[in-house]
């Protein structure tokens, strides 16, 4: 699986040399964060929220290296290069105290490389395909612990319609706005799992459907609601499973200084492991999860953009549960390297 995802990415760097390169940029930051969420901790968990605010994470990345490389070889065709490395520290404390023996901070060093291709077909028609790749040398927050690497390929094929115009610009550098729409089939597998050197068996496969519509607003404005279906297809994987998101995003230019973008998803969880609720005292088959984020980018100039988030989380499958929130602040300085 190496070999696959080596070639893939040689390929595209050797031919980047004949296309027309439409995107190649290199974003490097580093930012701050306390609450119930670690982006480290998202890494090797189902994910990052902990849904208590009596669990709180302090978190650190620096740095973090965003790589993002686009271009077209005709107007039927595009290839992707989109990467990122980042060093990253958590510590976790519950009710404000750390677990006994782990009073530190875990880190990692993360990894991950996602080369793709896009086939344009008539009538607003495309197929995607993508091998995202993965790595993560973990070490926990336990005392004396040692390193444990994290390693994964996965593939995924998308097809479907899509009219949207993206990477759009209003009145400041944020550029992620969009206008239309976009319904497709999701089919996606792991390739290939290892923790600590021990592969993983029988990972799981997924099909399912997405869809989303962005709608330009006047005053620099969008909304976008969305929505996916996943359904895990192998019957002998570890965590058989089915998940709704319905979820809208809102983004809006103030002036060409500020911008605001701001989500909210509600995920539904059928899993046939059952969760223990340890409040209601029963187990619960279906989870319901509710996130709400928010964001301001504040650009000092084009290239550097200064943020800061607030996020809050609700598990609504338990009961008597404080929600969990986040904030964070930090910084991105992005080099557009087409000239």
């Amino acid at each position: 699986m190496k070999k696959v995802l080596t070639l893939a990415v040689m390929i595209l760097l050797v031919a980047s040399y004949s296309l027309d390169i439409t995107k190649n940029k290199v974003e490097a930051g580093a930012d701050f964060g306390m609450g119930s969420y670690s982006p480290l901790y998202a890494l090797v968990m189902p994910t990052g929220w902990t849904y208590d605010a009596d669990d709180q994470f302090m978190n650190f990345t620096i740095p973090g290296v965003m790589y993002k490389f686009e271009a077209k070889p005709n107007d039927m065709f595009k290839l992707y290069l989109h990467g990122q490395v980042a060093y990253m520290m958590s510590k976790y404390t519950y009710d404000g105290d750390a677990p006994a023996g782990a009073d530190n901070f875990a880190s990692g060093i993360a990894l991950e490389l996602n080369p793709m291709g896009k086939f344009y077909l008539p009538n607003d028609l495309f197929v995607k395909v993508g091998l995202p790749f993965g790595y993560l040398n973990f070490t926990p927050r336990n005392d004396d612990a040692d390193a444990i690497p994290f390693m994964g390929l996965d593939m995924f094929a998308n097809f479907g319609f899509d009219n949207r115009e993206i990477d759009m610009h209003g009145l400041t550098p944020w550029d992620l706005f969009e206008k239309g729409m976009a319904f497709y089939g999701v089919f996606s597998m792991g390739m290939m799992e290892s923790i600590d050197g021990e592969s993983t068996d029988d990972l799981p496969m997924y099909f399912g459907v997405e869809g989303c519509y962005a709608h330009q607003m006047e005053g620099n404005m969008m909304i976008k609601p969305y929505l996916s279906f996943m359904m895990q297809l192998n019957e002998d994987a570890a965590a058989k499973d089915t998940e709704v998101r319905i979820g809208g995003m809102f983004a809006k230019d103030f002036n060409e200084k500020f911008n605001l973008e701001a989500d909210l998803n509600l995920d539904i969880l059928d899993t046939e492991f059952s969760t223990w609720d340890s409040v209601a005292g029963e187990a619960l088959d279906m989870l319901m999860k509710l996130n709400i984020s928010a964001k301001g980018n504040f650009y000092v100039m084009p290239e550097l953009n200064i943020f800061a988030n607030l996020g809050m989380s609700m598990d609504l499958s338990m009961e008597e549960t404080d929600m969990g929130m986040a904030y964070g602040l930090g910084a991105i300085y992005t080099m557009n390297l087409i000239k």
